[in-house]
C-alpha cells in the first residue's frame, strides 16, 4: 500500500544492508523519517493539552502570555502538519483539497460550459462532506474545553481567606459563575476557527492569484484597510420579605431600574458598534471586487472579464468575506474572554485561608491555647481583638460574655481561622463543631440537615432528636424528619432552626464545640433542657470542650470558666464565684442585672409575681422566632397546614419543582416578544434585510450580464468599463446601507423588548405574594435575572437578524436557480422534506435539552448561595470536599445537557452539509446539462448560487434552532412576568388622609384566614380590639398563630372572612404600599443591605441628617457611628457582615425610630443583644413609643409583664385576653401557668 503511495519501494534490503554505502529509500525518508517526529510532537502536544486542566499545580489556570504563545504556535505547527499529511495522502494539488475543491467546482462548471475542457478531476460535493466531518469533530472537542472551567470554579470560595472573601460578595461570585465562565465557553467554541483563519485566507489569496494575477493585491489592500476600522469599532442579593414589610419595593426597584437602564444603554452601544463593523464587511465584497476587477481591467487593455474569472473570483470573495466577517467578533470575544480570564485568574489566585494560623500543639495537653494574639479582618485593617490570652482545658465549659460589639463572636471566628492573625499564637487540638448565631439551614429534609455529611446511626440520631427537644416539632411536621424544611429553613421558627443547627453539631461528634449564643431564641423550658441535657457539664457534650457565647446570666454559675470581654479584649476571666469576689466589671454586671429584676419585682408586686429564683439570675426567656422575619416570610403553621392537603408523594416538600414546558415554544411567546419589540420596528428590520438580499442578488445578475457581454464579444468596451464598475459599486453600497438600516432598527427593537421584559418581570416578582418566595429557591430567581436575561440581552439580536437573512437569502437563491434551471425546483420537494425532517428531529431534541439545562442550572446557583452563607460552618465541620462533590454532581447533571446540546448541533451541521453537497451536485449537473441553452455566465451564476443556497439553508436551520433555543429564555422570563400577584399597591380610599392613622386603633372582627386555597384556617374568627397607644403582648406556643396575626396586619395573607380595621378603615380597602408604609416592624433577624448605613436607614431619602442622628442616639449607636471614618456613609457589607448581630439589631431599631409610625410591631427584637442593651432598648421602646400602639410577639414573658394587654393564642383561636394582673389572679389561667413554667411564680 505504501509502495503505491511512493514512487519507489518503501524498504530495499539491497539499498540498505547489502551494500558498502547503505542508505534509506526515498519512500522511507518521506514517510517514516518525516512523519515520526511530527507524530511524536503531536502526541506530546495533545497530552499537554489533556493534562493541563488536571494539573496539580497550585495555579489552576497557568494562562500566561508565554504559555498562550507557545500553545498558539504549537497549534499552528500541528495544523500545518495535518494539512501536509492531507496533501500527501490525498495525492492531489491544492485545487483538490476539500476546501478549495468547492471553489474550483464553479470554475470547472463554467469552463465546461464554454467548451474549453471537459475534464473532471474530482466529484462535486464529496469534499464538502469530508470537510464537514472534520469540522464537527473539531467543534465537539472545542466545546468540551470550558467544562473544566466550571469544575475549577466549584465552590472556590470555600478555600478563600476571610480577607479575600470580603472582596467577593454573592453577586460578584454569581457573575463569575454565570457570565465569565460562559464567555470562555463561547470563545473556546470558536478558537480553532480563529487559529485556522490565517491559513484559510492565505489559500484563498493564492487561488485568486491564479485567476486575476497581481490584481489580487488590490482586493487584499481593501481588506487590510477595512479590518482595522472594524476591529476598532468592535473593541469599543434578594431579600424580598423585608422589602415588603418596610414597603421598600419602589425605592429598590428604582435602583435596579437605574442600573438596568445604564446596562441597556451599553448593550445598545455594543450592538451599534457591531452593525458598523458588519456594515464594513457587508460592503467589503463589493469593495474588494471593484478594486480587484478595476485593477484587472485597467492595468491591461487586453484583460477581459470572462465568466470564469468573474464568478470564481466572486465566489472566492464571498468565501473571504465569510472568513473575515466573524473575525472582529472573534477578536472581541477574545478580548472579553481575556477580561473574564483575568477576573477568574484573580479569583483563583486570591489568598487562600492560611492553615498555619492555628497550630495543633496546645500547651500541657490543653484543647485551646491563645498567647498574646491580636486579630483583624484583613492584613491592613485595625485589630478587632487585642492581646488575647486564653487557655482552655479539654472537656471544659467556657462562657464568653460581654456587651454588644465586645468581640465575642470575633473570638469564635479567630478559633475558626476566619480572622487575620497579626501577632501571637493560637493552638487547638481536635476537630471542631460550630453553631453560628445566624442559623444555617440547607434546602433539604430535616433529617439530612442534621446528618449533613455523616451516615445515619438510628440510635444516636433518635437520642439527639430527643435531647434537642425536636421530637414534639417532628410530630407537628407532616412528614416528620423527612419533611423538606425549605430554603434557609423558611417553614421553621427561629428556635426550631437553632435546635436543628445544634442537633447537627452534636451529631457530627467533634472534639471542640464553638457555640455562638444558641440559647437566645428558645423558650425558657427549652433553654433549660438544652443546657442541662446537651451543653452543661452533665449533658451529652460533657466530655467535649465547649466555648459558649451567651447573654444569659442564669447559666454562668454552672460553667467552669467565664471570659468577660470588652472592646475587643479580655476584661476579666475566672470562675463564677472568683469573679464575683473580685468586685470588678463582671460583679457589677451581675448586680445590675439582679437589681433590674428586683425593680421589676417591686413594680409588679400588685400583680402577685414572685421572684424567688432571682438568686441564680432570671434568665432571658428567648422566643421561638416569629416567621414574619425575613428568612421565614410566613407563619409557623404555613407548611404544617399546607401539607395536610397535598398528595402523599408531595406532602413533605415545601419547594415546588421548577416549571418546565413540554414541546415547541408557544407561538404566543414569539408574538409577545415581537409586540414588545414594536411591530413597526420589526417590519422595518425585515424590509431593510430584504433590501440587502435584493441588492446583493441584483449585483450578481449585473455581474453575470457584464461577463456574458464580454464573452460574446471577446473584447471589452473601455468606455463602458467605468460605467459598469460604477453601477456595480452603487448596488453594493445600497446593499450595505440596507443592511445597516435593517440592523439599526433591529437594535432598537431588541433593546426595547429587553428593557420592557425586565421591567415587567421585576415588577411581577416584587408584587408576588410571600408564598412564592417561600416555595421558590433564590437560585431559581437569580437564574431568571442572570442567565435567561443575558441570553435575551446579548444573543437574540444575532439569532433574529441571522434567521431573517437566511430566509431572504434562500428565497433569492431559489428564484435565481429556478429561473435558469426550472427543473431544479422539482428537486426541492424531496430536499425540502429532508430538511424538514432534520429540522424537526433536531429542534424537538435540542429544545427539550435546553429546558433541562436551564432548570438544572438553578440547583447549582442555590447550592452556591448556600455555601456562601455557610462557609464558616462548612469549614469548621471539614465538609469542603463533600460540598465540592455535591456541587460537581449537580454541575455534571447540567453539563450532560450542555454536551448533548453541542452534540445535537454538530449532528445537525453534518446532516445539513451532506444535503448541501446534494444541492450543489444537482444544481451543477443541471447547469452543465443545459449548457447549450444557458450562456456560461448564467451557468456560473447558478453554480455560485447553489453554493449560496447550501449555506443559506444550513444557516437557516441552524439559526432557527438557536432561535427556538434562545426563545426558551423568553418563555421562562415571560412566565415570571405573569406570576400570581398581591392585591393592588395603590387604591384610593374614601376618608383616608395623608396622616392616617392618627390614633393607631386596631380591631379584628370575626377575622379568619388561611395561607393558601383549600388549606385549613390558621386564624379562626378572631375578635380583638387594640386601643390607641395600647401596648399588647401576643404569646402562645409554637404554631399557635402569633405570626399570623402580624402577617394579617401587613396583609401578607388575605382574609377569608371578617375584617381588620385601623382607625375604623378596613385595610383591604387600602393599597398594600399605602398600608405597609404606615406600619413599622422590628424583626428578630436583623437584615441589612449592601450599601451605605444611610441607605439602610433611609432608602427613600426622606429624612435629614439631624433626624437620622437623633434616631441613632436613641438606639445607642451614635457613639459607634461617630467613630466610623465615613459615619453615615459607612459601607455596610452584604447582610451587614461587618457589624455584630447586636449592632445590626440596633440599626433596625434606629430605622423604626426614624420612621416613627403610629403602629409598631416587635418580633422579639432584643434576642441578639446583651442584658444591659436589652434593658436600654426596652426603656427606649417604652419612652419613644409611649404614644404609639405597640404589638409584641413575645415568648419572653417578662418583657410584656408591664403591658396593657396580653393575648394568648392556641391553635388559631384567642383563648385568653386581659391585663397581666387580672390574668395572674386566676391560678387556672394559661397565662398563670406560663409564668409558673417560666419560673416567674
Amino acid at each position: 500500500m505504501i509502495g503505491n503511495y511512493c514512487s519507489d519501494q518503501f524498504w530495499d534490503l539491497n539499498q540498505t544492508w547489502n551494500t558498502q554505502v547503505p542508505q534509506l529509500s526515498s519512500c522511507f525518508e518521506d514517510t517514516i523519517l518525516a512523519s515520526l517526529p511530527c507524530l511524536l510532537y503531536c502526541f506530546v502536544l495533545c497530552l499537554h493539552l489533556f493534562l493541563l486542566p488536571r494539573s496539580a499545580s497550585p495555579n489552576p489556570l497557568p494562562w500566561t502570555w508565554l504559555n498562550v504563545s507557545k500553545m498558539f504556535f504549537s497549534s499552528c505547527l500541528l495544523i500545518i502538519s495535518c494539512v501536509w499529511w492531507g496533501i500527501d495522502i490525498y495525492g492531489t494539488y491544492y485545487e483538490n483539497l476539500p476546501y478549495s475543491s468547492l471553489l474550483s467546482s464553479c470554475s470547472r462548471a463554467v469552463t465546461f460550459a464554454t467548451g474549453e475542457t471537459s475534464e473532471y478531476k474530482s466529484s462535486v460535493g464529496i469534499n464538502e462532506s469530508f470537510l464537514a466531518i472534520l469540522h464537527q469533530c473539531d467543534s465537539i472537542r472545542s466545546n468540551l474545553l470550558p467544562f473544566t472551567d466550571h469544575s475549577c470554579s466549584s465552590l472556590r470560595n470555600l478555600y478563600m481567606s476571610p480577607a479575600a472573601r470580603k472582596n467577593y460578595n454573592s453577586g460578584t461570585l454569581m457573575n463569575l459563575l454565570s457570565v465569565d465562565i460562559k464567555r470562555l465557553q463561547w470563545f473556546s467554541a470558536h478558537i480553532s476557527a480563529l487559529l485556522v483563519l490565517p491559513i484559510r485566507i492565505s489559500i484563498i489569496i493564492f487561488v485568486m492569484w491564479q485567476y486575476v494575477g497581481v490584481s489580487t493585491a488590490a482586493g487584499v489592500a481593501v481588506v487590510v484597510l477595512l479590518f482595522p476600522v472594524s476591529f476598532f469599532v468592535s473593541r469599543v442579593g434578594w431579600k424580598f420579605s423585608i422589602l415588603k414589610l418596610y414597603a421598600w419595593e419602589i425605592p429598590f426597584a428604582g435602583r435596579l431600574s437605574a442600573i438596568r437602564n445604564e446596562e441597556i444603554k451599553w448593550i445598545r452601544y455594543s450592538f451599534l458598534c457591531n452593525i458598523v463593523s458588519s456594515f464594513m464587511f457587508y460592503c467589503a465584497p463589493f469593495m474588494i471586487s471593484i478594486a480587484t476587477f478595476a485593477t484587472f481591467l485597467l492595468i491591461d487593455s487586453n484583460n477581459v472579464l470572462s465568466p470564469t474569472k468573474a464568478f470564481v473570483t466572486l465566489t472566492l470573495m464571498e468565501q473571504l468575506k465569510s472568513g473575515l466577517f466573524h473575525l472582529p467578533d472573534a477578536i472581541a470575544d477574545l478580548i472579553q474572554a481575556n477580561v473574564s480570564m483575568k477576573r477568574l485568574r484573580q479569583f483563583f489566585y486570591c489568598e487562600n485561608k492560611d492553615k498555619t494560623i492555628i497550630g495543633s500543639n496546645p500547651e500541657n495537653g490543653e484543647a485551646v491555647t491563645i498567647k498574646e494574639a491580636s486579630f483583624s479582618w484583613t492584613s491592613d485593617s485595625d485589630c478587632i481583638l487585642n492581646n488575647i490570652n486564653l487557655n482552655v482545658r479539654q472537656g471544659q465549659l467556657i462562657a464568653v460574655i460581654g456587651p454588644v460589639g465586645a468581640g465575642k463572636s470575633s473570638l469564635l471566628s479567630s478559633l475558626l481561622g476566619e480572622l487575620h492573625k497579626k501577632s501571637g499564637s493560637i493552638d487547638m487540638k481536635g476537630s471542631i463543631a460550630y453553631v453560628p448565631q445566624e442559623t444555617w439551614i440547607l434546602n433539604r429534609t430535616l433529617k439530612n440537615n442534621i446528618l449533613l455529611v455523616k451516615r445515619m446511626v438510628e440510635e444516636k440520631y433518635n437520642k439527639i432528636l430527643d435531647l434537642c427537644c425536636l421530637k414534639p416539632d417532628l410530630e407537628m411536621l407532616p412528614g416528620g424528619d423527612e419533611t423538606e424544611i425549605g430554603e434557609k429553613g423558611v417553614n421553621l421558627s427561629g428556635g426550631q432552626k437553632l435546635r436543628v443547627n445544634l442537633a447537627q453539631a452534636v451529631y457530627q461528634d467533634k472534639d471542640i464545640y464553638l457555640l455562638d449564643d444558641p440559647l437566645s431564641a428558645v423558650d425558657v423550658h427549652v433553654r433549660k433542657a438544652l443546657f442541662k441535657d446537651i451543653i452543661g457539664n452533665n449533658g451529652l457534650l460533657k466530655s467535649k470542650t465547649r466555648i459558649l457565647v451567651t447573654h444569659d446570666v442564669s447559666v454562668l454559675s454552672d460553667v467552669d470558666f467565664i471570659v468577660s470581654m470588652k472592646e475587643g479584649a479580655i476584661d476579666e476571666m475566672g470562675a463564677y464565684n472568683d469573679l464575683l469576689n473580685r468586685r470588678g466589671s463582671f460583679a457589677r454586671f451581675v448586680e445590675e442585672h439582679l437589681h433590674a429584676k428586683v425593680q421589676e419585682e417591686e413594680e409588679t408586686q400588685d400583680e402577685r409575681i414572685s421572684v424567688s429564683r432571682l438568686n441564680s439570675g432570671i434568665s432571658r426567656l428567648d422566643s421561638i422566632k416569629s416567621n414574619i422575619s425575613l428568612e421565614s416570610g410566613g407563619g409557623d403553621q404555613l407548611i404544617i397546614n399546607a401539607r395536610k392537603c397535598m398528595d402523599a408523594d408531595e406532602q413533605y416538600r415545601l419547594t415546588e419543582d421548577e416549571k418546565m414546558e413540554i414541546g415547541s415554544v408557544n407561538r404566543l411567546v414569539y408574538l409577545k416578544y415581537v409586540k414588545q419589540m414594536s411591530w413597526s420596528l420589526f417590519l422595518g428590520t425585515a424590509f431593510g434585510l430584504m433590501g440587502y438580499v435584493a441588492f446583493q442578488t441584483g449585483a450578481d445578475i449585473w455581474l453575470s450580464k457584464w461577463s456574458a457581454d464580454a464573452l460574446s464579444n471577446g473584447t471589452r468596451n473601455a468606455s463602458q468599463t467605468v460605467w459598469r464598475l460604477s453601477i456595480y459599486g452603487g448596488i453594493g453600497l445600497a446593499q450595505g446601507v440596507s443592511s445597516f438600516l435593517g440592523n439599526l432598527l433591529l437594535i432598537y427593537a431588541v433593546t426595547r423588548a429587553c428593557e420592557r421584559f425586565h421591567r415587567f418581570m421585576l415588577d411581577s416578582v416584587l408584587k408576588s405574594p410571600m408564598s412564592f418566595f417561600d416555595t421558590t429557591p433564590t437560585g431559581r430567581i437569580i437564574n431568571r435575572f442572570t442567565t435567561d436575561l443575558e441570553i435575551m440581552d446579548n444573543q437574540l439580536f444575532y439569532q433574529i437578524g441571522g434567521c431573517l437573512n437566511c430566509i431572504f437569502s434562500a428565497i433569492a437563491c431559489f428564484i435565481v436557480i429556478g429561473m435558469n434551471t426550472p427543473i431544479f425546483l422539482v428537486s426541492l420537494i424531496p430536499l425540502g422534506i429532508a430538511y424538514g425532517l432534520i429540522l424537526v428531529l433536531h429542534i424537538n431534541t435540542y429544545r427539550q435539552i435546553k429546558r433541562l439545562e436551564s432548570t438544572g442550572r438553578s440547583p447549582i446557583y442555590s447550592l452556591f448561595m448556600e455555601s456562601i452563607q455557610g462557609v464558616s460552618s462548612i469549614s469548621a465541620y471539614g465538609a469542603k470536599k463533600d460540598f465540592v462533590q455535591m456541587f460537581e454532581e449537580k454541575l455534571d447533571r447540567c453539563l450532560v445537557c450542555t454536551f448533548n446540546n453541542y452534540a445535537s448541533t454538530s449532528w445537525l451541521a453534518f446532516c445539513l452539509n451532506a444535503l448541501g453537497s446534494v444541492i450543489i451536485f444537482i444544481a451543477t449537473m443541471l447547469a452543465i446539462q443545459n449548457r447549450h441553452t444557458l450562456n456560461p455566465a448564467l451557468v456560473g451564476l447558478v453554480v455560485s448560487y447553489s453554493l449560496g443556497v447550501t449555506d443559506a439553508l444550513k444557516w437557516f436551520v441552524s439559526t432557527y434552532s438557536e432561535l427556538e433555543n434562545k426563545s426558551i429564555s423568553v418563555e421562562r422570563i415571560d412566565e415570571y412576568c405573569h406570576l400570581k400577584q398581591e392585591a393592588p399597591w395603590d387604591l384610593s380610599c374614601e376618608g383616608l388622609s395623608d396622616d392616617w392613622p392618627q390614633n393607631g386603633q386596631i380591631s379584628f372582627e370575626d377575622y379568619s384566614t388561611r395561607y393558601r386555597e383549600n388549606l385549613d384556617l390558621i386564624l379562626k374568627e378572631i375578635n380583638l380590639s387594640i386601643e390607641s397607644s395600647e401596648k399588647v403582648g401576643i404569646i402562645g406556643r409554637t404554631g399557635a398563630g402569633k405570626s399570623s396575626i402580624t402577617l394579617s396586619l401587613f396583609r401578607i395573607i388575605e382574609p377569608i372572612t371578617g375584617t381588620i380595621k385601623i382607625d375604623n378603615i378596613d385595610i383591604t380597602k387600602i393599597g398594600l404600599h399605602n398600608l405597609r408604609s404606615k406600619l413599622t416592624i422590628i424583626p428578630q433577624d436583623p437584615i441589612l443591605f449592601n450599601g451605605s448605613l444611610r441607605m439602610n436607614l433611609d432608602p427613600n431619602n426622606e429624612y435629614s441628617d439631624e433626624e437620622i442622628w437623633a434616631s441613632l442616639e436613641k438606639a445607642y449607636l451614635k457613639t459607634f457611628v461617630s467613630n466610623l471614618n465615613e459615619a453615615l456613609e459607612h459601607d455596610i457589607e452584604e447582610g451587614g457582615s461587618n457589624l455584630s448581630a447586636g449592632q445590626r439589631q440596633l440599626v433596625c431599631l434606629a430605622r423604626a425610630l426614624l420612621k416613627n409610625s403610629k403602629i409598631l410591631v416587635l418580633d422579639e427584637a432584643t434576642a441578639s443583644v446583651d442584658m444591659d442593651t436589652d434593658q436600654l432598648i426596652q426603656n427606649t421602646i417604652r419612652t419613644a413609643f409611649a404614644d404609639r400602639t405597640v404589638i409584641t410577639i413575645a415568648h419572653r414573658i417578662n418583657t410584656v409583664l408591664d403591658y396593657d394587654k396580653i393575648v394568648i393564642l392556641e391553635s388559631g383561636n384567642i383563648v385568653e385576653v386581659g391585663k397581666p394582673a387580672n390574668l395572674l389572679e386566676n391560678e387556672n389561667s394559661r397565662f398563670y401557668l406560663m409564668n409558673q413554667e417560666a419560673g416567674l411564680l
